[in-house]
């Protein structure tokens, strides 16, 4: 999701957090202060925003927002500043860092039909937060989320520092800092969550719904394929549901009107799946639009899309490319040659500074460094240009079996057509109206619907094909040009 917003302010935010901040969740209780909470929910809210990214809908946004500050509101004596967000992920999750980060995808806000549905599942991570569950469940390790290339392939000449670089892009997921969850803080969670979406008028009953239509909607998708989501860390199971169930059938909610009386407005427009906005792979090619370029990888690599960096590497990891956003501060030259002196100051290995004149007019400033150190010889190679007011930097690592396929694919970086923009299409939410007599497959025929008959019913929490009210709201999914 390479992101033009996320990559000008936070281009090298993830690489200033040190691996300790990033391992900081290893405490095994709560023995310290809350401050601790504080600091690393904010230093690991940068790495959220630099893998997942936030979704850009700003009404939505503000709604989340304010859903979110009614329920804080009716905490006792809150130890955080609550923090709420959208993540521009498609998989249906939400999750909690310490100290009051709540994150909620647009893959689950798909799948939600009312604010209670969104007031009880915000209200359940808040007490994740305030129950502290997170510091006390977190992981030491964390597993890379796609690959990580082997240390010792950057040789002795490039040492630690651009290992780390070369390795960052594919170092973490989307699901790598959520805890997995004990059974016993579900538990806590639940009960304590809907006592609170209660408090602050809410039906508690909707956590148990919006659980269900959740489950059924991962066994919909995990027809077609298996992804992560949110019963990875937050275990769903028939029991829990009745226990939930139970729990809120004695609570009475405050007597409030909803935020807003017509929750799925909000949801009329949102993407649904992979958001063109942060860029769209075309078989190997690569399209951003909000950006303004395209690049073309490797036939057949595995590629990642992440908002400071779209990256490909072969199978055999002796093949990488990744575009990123330079510091900002310097030109592409300036920072080729800044580059080169780093190299002799630090390695004392010499570096030219290469030229490279493109196709389409601009140019682009390379060094080049050679490791013959292993049986195998390796080029790391930083490629920098200047576009759009931007400087963009592409590194590769390659060998003699692929130098000049990856070296066409660094100096592939061009502007992108109208052309290749018209091309660009988005699956995104519509809300439709039933008529009268009509069922789900008449009316997703009707309306063209992407999202089968059984996706709709699933997506709506009704029962097959049940015939619908006349003027019942319906969400489909349809397919769209993209707009920039």
């Amino acid at each position: 999701m390479l992101n033009k917003g996320v990559l000008m302010n936070k281009t090298h935010a993830l690489l200033k957090i040190s691996a300790s901040a990033l391992l900081a969740f290893s405490l095994s209780g709560c023995s310290v202060s809350p401050n601790y909470d504080k600091s690393v929910g904010e230093k690991n809210s940068l790495v959220i925003e630099q893998q997942m990214g936030l979704y850009n809908n700003e009404s939505l946004d503000q709604y989340v927002k304010q859903v979110g500050a009614r329920l804080v509101s009716n905490l006792d004596s809150p130890q955080f500043d609550f923090k709420f967000e959208v993540v521009d992920d498609p998989v249906p999750n939400a999750f909690a860092l310490p100290g009051g980060y709540i994150y909620i995808s647009r893959g689950l806000l798909n799948l939600m039909n009312s604010e209670d549905e969104l007031a009880c599942v915000l209200a359940h991570e808040i007490i994740h937060v305030t129950e502290r569950h997170s510091i006390q469940q977190m992981k030491r390790s964390i597993l890379p989320g796609i690959t990580q290339l082997p240390g010792n392939i950057v040789g002795s000449v490039i040492n630690e520092d651009l290992g780390n670089l070369i390795n960052t892009p594919f170092a973490f997921s989307s699901s790598l800092l959520m805890a997995n969850y004990s059974r016993s803080h579900e538990t806590e969670s639940d009960d304590l969550g809907v006592a609170l979406a209660a408090k602050a008028g809410y039906d508690p009953m909707a956590m148990g719904v919006i659980l269900t239509r959740l489950n059924h909607a991962v066994e919909f998708e995990t027809q077609k394929e298996t992804e992560k989501s949110y019963f990875d860390s937050h275990p769903y199971t028939p029991e829990r549901v009745s226990h939930v169930d139970h729990s809120a059938s004695i609570l009475t909610a405050a007597s409030l009107p909803p935020i807003h009386s017509n929750f799925l407005n909000y949801l009329n427009g949102l993407v649904v799946g992979n958001n063109p906005e942060n860029g769209t792979f075309t078989d190997s090619l690569f399209l951003q639009p909000t950006m303004g370029f395209t690049i073309n990888f490797p036939k057949d690599w595995q590629t990642v899309n992440q908002p400071q960096v779209v990256a490909a590497i072969n199978d055999t990891q002796d093949g990488f490319v990744a575009l990123s956003v330079s510091e900002p501060e310097y030109t592409a030259e300036q920072t080729a040659h800044r580059f080169s002196q780093y190299l002799e100051q630090k390695y004392n290995y010499a570096a030219q500074v290469n030229t490279i004149d493109l196709p389409w007019g601009a140019s682009m400033y390379n060094v080049q460094l050679v490791d013959d150190s292993a049986d195998k010889k390796a080029f790391i190679n930083q490629y920098w240009l200047d576009f759009n007011d931007m400087t963009y930097q592409v590194l590769t690592l390659s060998t003699d079996n692929n130098k000049d396929e990856i070296t066409s694919s660094a100096t592939s970086l061009q502007p992108i057509t109208n052309q290749q923009i018209a091309t660009i299409t988005q699956q995104e939410i519509r809300v439709v109206t039933a008529r009268n007599g009509e069922n789900l497959n008449t009316l997703t025929k009707r309306n063209d619907s992407q999202l089968s008959a059984e996706g709709v019913a699933v997506w709506n929490g009704l029962k097959g094909n049940a015939p619908l009210q006349q003027d019942q709201k319906v969400k489909i999914v349809v397919t769209q040009p993209y707009k920039k």
